[in-house]
Formats: C-alpha cells, structure tokens, sequence
C-alpha cells in the first residue's frame, strides 16, 4: 500500500530516497541537488520550510516530490503506477492545504499529476510551460573554440551580472526582480558558482548547481543578443564541463527547453546526451 511520509529535516528524506534516486542520478539532479543544499542549510531557500515528501510501498522508497516557498512541485521518476502515486500525493497535499502552484518532473509522473491535481482540487486548471531534456556527460568531444578564456565571475562583475541574470530570468519567463538578482549574482560570485567567457570583457556566462554525490549540474547559461552566434556559450560550457569532469565529478548534467534548437544543439555537439523528458505545468 502506499504511504505519503513527510519529512522535517532534508537528512531524513535523503536517507529514505537518495539511494533510490540515485539509480537515475542525472535525471533526478533536481531533487537531489534540493535535499543535498536543504541538508547543508535548512534555510538555504528562503525561511519558510519546504515541503519534502516521500513516497513509500511496504517501506520501500518508489519516489518522492521536494517544494520550496513559492516554487512549484518537483516529482522524482516512481517505481510504481503512476496513477499509484500520484493520486495519494494529491490527496495529502490537498487535505493538508498546500497551495501547489504548479509541478515539474519526468514527463509521465508531470502529466499524471497535473491531471489527478486537477480532478482533485475545485475550480483548479493546469497549463503546460515548457517541454524540458535532461542532459548527461562524461566525457567532453573535441570542438573548436572561440577567442577568450573562462574564469570566474568577481564583485567587478557584479552589475553586469546581476542584469544578465535578470535578462536571462526573463528569457526563460521566470522573471526575477533586479534586486533578486542583484542578490543571485552575489551570492554565486561570493561562492565561486558563476564564470564568464571572457574576451576583451565578459561576454557569456554559466553557473553551476546542485551538486550531487556523483555528479553537478550547469546552468543559468547565457549570452546577451550582442554577442551570440559567435561560439562564446559553447567556448563557455565546454570549458566549465571540462573543468567539473577533472575536479573528480563523474558526470554534468542539464536541463534544456525541448522547443530551443539552439541550446540543443550547443549541448549535444559539446557530448551532452538526453537521458530523459520532463514536462512543467502551471496551475491556476
């Protein structure tokens, strides 16, 4: 039978999931990488506490579903029926009044719940965002690069920053403030996340998140119209790949927009190969 546990503390949850997420380590970057950061620092995402839920079968971990205040639902892969899982997840999260503004995860889990949220909760819809592809590597291919070099973003890079990431924000349609990402750049200057492809002056960036037991994820990739279709993001992604395989991660991961051929094909041609689809909704 299933049982929906939650949990207060992110150690509890890692100990009952990890070891099951971890079969699909690079697809389930995500919710890894959140248990792994809440672990570090309950209050690494904001002051209210996340909602951390795992999903059990005879005691047995067959998934689990992470939320920060504000953020919509990660689901993990379930090693059950999705329907199995999904329905009493609903139901605990709706009983126990948590306002869930949407959810993100592998492309049946997503779907599924989106369904059984909608069915469930009075007057809800649900809209789809975005059709997403997790990406592995473990081994860089040869391509050329552009003129430049990376290192690392410093506070002389930070206003300049703190607008790329409120572009990149933007871009993405998940807008941020210039304050929260003035807050953002800071942050991942002070803890040595974000590089830029330098060349005369930054002209691309990338940031690193999540770090898992195995592996770490790259993000936040971003070249301003000004300087694209020059190779900068690629130079720049290769090269932080490159670096992260050589500091003893067995794998990079991320996650791409399936509708930005661009992207795409900047990650396959650096050795990135899909491992999985995931969908986002958005729930009203």
């Amino acid at each position: 039978m299933i049982e929906i546990i939650s949990h207060e503390r992110a150690d509890d949850l890692i100990s009952q999931t990890a070891a099951y997420l971890e079969l699909h380590e690079s697809e389930h970057n995500l919710p890894l990488g959140l248990m792994y950061g809440l672990a570090g620092d309950p209050r690494r995402y904001g002051e209210e506490p996340p909602v951390m839920l795992s999903v059990q079968d005879g005691g047995r971990a067959v998934g689990m579903a992470i939320m920060t205040h504000g953020r919509k639902l990660i689901l993990s892969r379930f090693d059950v029926k999705t329907e199995d899982a999904v329905v009493p997840l609903v139901r605990h999260l709706h009983m126990n009044e948590v306002p869930v503004p949407g959810v993100v995860g592998p492309e049946e889990e997503a779907r599924g719940f989106s369904d059984s949220w909608v069915e469930a909760v009075p007057g809800a819809s649900s809209r789809l965002a975005m059709r997403m592809r997790a990406f592995e590597i473990k081994e860089v291919a040869d391509v050329p690069l552009s003129e430049g070099t990376m290192r690392l973003a410093t506070m002389d890079d930070h206003a300049l920053m703190a607008r790329w990431i409120w572009e990149f924000s933007e871009q993405i349609g998940e807008p941020t403030g210039p304050e929260a990402a003035a807050g953002g750049a800071e942050r991942y200057i002070q803890t040595e996340q974000l590089y830029i492809w330098d060349r005369g002056g930054p002209v691309s960036m990338a940031k690193t998140s999540r770090a898992t037991r195995n592996g770490i994820s790259i993000n936040g990739v971003y070249t301003p119209a000004e300087h694209r279709n020059k190779g900068f993001a690629t130079s720049c992604v290769w090269s932080l790949t490159k670096k992260l395989l050589s500091d003893d991660y067995s794998f990079c991961s991320l996650f791409t927009d399936q509708l930005n051929p661009t992207s795409n094909s900047i990650y396959t041609n650096i050795g990135y190969k899909p491992v999985g689809d995931a969908l986002t909704y958005d729930f009203a």
